[in-house]
């Protein structure tokens, strides 16, 4: 009589048997699962914030796109003086 084959990948022991890191690798995958939920919830409470808060004229760009607006329409018109003179 021939044992019955085991599938290892449905069997704890076998998989023990035929690979002994097997429950470490298991209890790692784990665990990187786990903090790859954490950065999903981060990012996604990141994006809320920014959603809510983030929008609008006060936004880095466009406080900065509003200074060298200021600052060409001052140079335009020093240039229209200049050519009136």
């Amino acid at each position: 009589v021939v044992p019955r084959k085991v599938n290892a990948l449905k069997s704890k022991n076998a998989m023990e048997q035929l690979n002994p890191y097997a429950p470490e690798a298991k209890e790692a995958e784990k665990k990187r699962m786990a903090d790859k939920t954490a950065v999903k919830e981060r990012k996604a409470a990141s994006k809320e914030y920014n959603k809510k808060h983030k929008r609008g004229p006060d936004t880095f760009y466009k406080t900065l796109m509003r200074a060298f607006e200021a600052k060409a329409k001052t140079e335009s018109k020093e240039e229209e003086a200049a050519d009136e003179e």
